[in-house]
Order: C-alpha cells, then sequence, then structure tokens
C-alpha cells in the first residue's frame, strides 16, 4: 500500500510539473561531423528538419580561419497555428557509451511562429574534451505553446478601468 501511493505522489507531482500542452521527443542517431544529418521527424506541429555539427564552428568567412566553438545547428519548422516554445539538448556518445559533449538551448524570448522556420545553436561548452570520438547522439526536443504571461499590474490596470 505504501508503494502504490508513493508511485501515485509522484506521478502527480511529474503532472503538476510538466506544462499540459508539452510535448516531448528524445532519439538515438549516428553522429558525423560538418554535414547534415537529415532528421524528418515532428514534436507536436514542430517539424525537426535536420542538425550539423560544427567541430569547431567558424566565425566570420570561413576562408578567415577564426575558429569558435564546438557546437550543432538544429533547424525547424512550426506547421502549427500559435507561437511554439522550444527546447533543445543534445548528448553526443561514445563508441563505448560514454557521454563525450551535451549541450542545451531553447527559446529565449518569442517562441517559433506559425509557419516560421528557425536554427538553434546549441554549444558544447563545458563536457566536450573527448568529442572529437563521438559515434551517436541523442537529440531531445520538448515545445509547448507560447502563451503570453499577464503580469499581475496588467490584471490590476484591466480590473480597475
Amino acid at each position: 500500500m505504501k508503494r502504490l501511493s508513493l508511485v501515485t505522489v509522484l506521478l502527480a507531482s511529474l503532472f503538476a510539473v510538466l506544462p499540459l500542452n508539452a510535448e516531448f521527443f528524445s532519439q538515438r542517431y549516428d553522429f558525423a561531423a560538418e554535414k547534415w544529418i537529415r532528421l524528418g521527424t515532428s514534436v507536436g506541429d514542430i517539424e525537426l528538419m535536420d542538425v550539423q555539427f560544427e567541430l569547431p564552428a567558424y566565425v566570420g568567412p570561413r576562408k578567415l580561419n577564426i575558429k569558435g566553438r564546438d557546437q550543432a545547428t538544429v533547424n525547424l519548422k512550426n506547421y502549427g497555428k500559435v507561437r511554439t516554445r522550444v527546447q533543445v539538448a543534445i548528448a553526443l556518445f561514445d563508441a563505448d557509451g560514454n557521454l563525450v559533449a551535451c549541450g542545451t538551448t531553447g527559446t529565449k524570448i518569442a517562441g517559433t511562429k506559425p509557419g516560421g522556420t528557425e536554427s538553434f545553436y546549441v554549444n558544447f561548452d563545458y563536457v566536450n574534451a573527448r568529442i572529437g570520438t563521438a559515434k551517436t547522439f541523442y537529440l531531445t526536443v520538448e515545445t509547448e505553446p507560447d502563451t503570453p504571461e499577464v503580469s499581475s499590474e496588467s490584471k490590476t490596470a484591466k480590473a480597475s478601468g
């Protein structure tokens, strides 16, 4: 009985934390540097088009040879009718299954507009010493409608006006 109530409490707290309209996707892919990898999958109304790993990315024209950070570029398109907030995580693993790099990014200000395409840049800033040994990667994406937050000041102004 105690075990059942513990499971019930854990599930209830999980559902309380997750937004009701949130979508989740996670899948493993084979890794390849410096080329576009077609994803061709969807998370709700968001199509994940492709990803490219740049190890390292270049700052400015490539001919200047100014090297920047190791990063991945994830391209997506919103086929929905509302702006959508997107959160992206990528974890790279070597042939033995060891984590060799990871990074996250996501919507900062406004979500991806309906019909719009957007590129997300995932930087591998900290855990990346063995990034050159990557063989596979996991791409995880969470999406949710971007509903504008109404501040308490504007609620008060509407109520009194």
